[in-house]
């Protein structure tokens, strides 16, 4: 399996420095609302702010056409950030092959198998 950084619609992204806020599973359809740490040659990248050591913007990462999703090792619940806003840490790992996508972190481990992926970062 290959690294997300090297599938191209994935590498302006640190995932490792993401937060995952939300996580929505329906058929045919998994999306991660997060807080997405922008690279610096992500063309919406901006300085971060005093104290933050990267840019974030709120989006979704969002597998579609999802023909087989396996999610495990759910047990870990979410932490309250200092909003009070839920959060279920952050994408520890994310290979990809082909269709394939195996993905870690304190939410547990989720394998999806999925024709499309996309990123929309929210306004």
């Amino acid at each position: 399996m290959n690294d997300y950084r090297e599938v191209s619609r994935l590498a302006a992204y640190h995932l490792e420095e993401s937060y995952v806020l939300d996580i929505q599973a329906r058929p045919g359809c998994l999306a991660l609302e997060m807080d997405l740490a922008l690279n610096v040659d992500h063309p919406q990248h901006r300085p971060p702010p005093p104290g933050e050591r990267h840019c974030y913007r709120r989006g979704t990462l969002q597998f579609s056409q999802v023909v087989d999703l396996h999610w495990v090792e759910q047990g870990t619940p979410p932490a309250k950030d200092a909003t009070g806003e839920l959060d279920y840490g952050t994408v520890d790992s994310l290979e990809v092959e082909g269709d394939l996508y195996a993905m870690t972190g304190d939410f547990g481990l989720i394998s999806v198998t999925a024709s499309n992926l996309s990123i929309r970062l929210h306004d």
